[in-house]
């Protein structure tokens, strides 16, 4: 299989040369060939270049910047990349690896054992590993936004935001051709889309430690993503549960 690595970023270049050492030393050790894929949302510190740099000393690994121009949102640089990937296999990840990129085999063997298309990390889960804590303020409206998330859109589902999801190349395709949302809420919107087309989701507990620096803002985003959580079911009134036999079979787990 080839595997596409997809990690968005925004003003990313202090951190992006060890997240991309640790994402490709990782890989090399796996049988996959792969990719990594940087969508660069319009950063202004130079990060195309660090990229650039990164891979003009490693020309074993395939790592490039998708740039679009302009500060366009978390959801619409995940989007970005997950249709421009190439692999088999596409997993989008945060540029701090918050998750280690080692926990890919663990979601990928959960997706395995569950025939899923989509696999993602959650932290609230029993056996999770959180490392190092979410100062309280944001794990207290994080819970919160969760329950937002379950009752308008995705119940069920512990943990929409841990930005670690792997989906199979049909499963991207189908679900994020249909996203509109660019802002933070647009993991609820692909679940949801996800879960109207059928597809299965295996929420998988993972290793997790905070990072400083996020560019959420509690306030300013997080009345975004209510408000963008209202419109969801609206913008998709039209997808149909009858569209599941329609949809395309995974590569990685063909249906009988």
């Amino acid at each position: 299989m080839h595997v596409s690595v997809i990690i968005p970023a925004y003003n990313e270049a202090a951190r992006l040369p060890s997240t991309l050492a640790a994402t490709a030393d990782y890989f090399h050790l796996r049988p996959e060939t792969f990719e990594i894929l940087v969508v660069d949302d319009g950063s202004t510190d130079g990060m195309a270049a660090v990229v650039a740099e990164f891979a003009a000393l490693h020309p074993d690994t395939s790592v490039q910047c998708l740039s679009y121009g302009g500060n366009r949102g978390k959801g619409f640089a995940v989007r970005h990349g997950m249709l421009r990937a190439g692999g088999d296999l596409r997993l989008f990840c945060d540029a701090d690896l918050a998750t280690p990129a080692e926990e890919y085999e663990v979601v990928l063997t959960a997706m395995t054992q569950a025939g899923a298309e989509i696999g993602i990390g959650s932290r609230p889960l029993r056996n999770s590993h959180l490392l190092v804590h979410q100062p309280w303020v944001r794990e207290w409206m994080g819970r919160g936004f969760n329950k937002a998330v379950q009752l308008l859109a995705v119940p069920g589902i512990a943990d929409t935001q841990c930005g670690f999801k792997l989906f199979t190349a049909a499963a991207a395709q189908d679900v994020f051709s249909r996203c509109r949302i660019d802002g933070f809420a647009f993991d609820s919107e692909a679940l949801y889309i996800a879960r109207r087309l059928g597809y299965i989701i295996a929420e998988v507990p993972i290793r997790w430690s905070h990072k400083d620096g996020s560019k959420v803002s509690m306030v300013r985003d997080g009345l975004q993503m209510l408000r963008d959580l209202t419109t969801i079911r609206w913008m998709h009134r039209t997808l149909q549960k009858t569209e599941e036999k329609a949809r395309p079979t995974s590569s990685l787990h063909p249906k009988a």
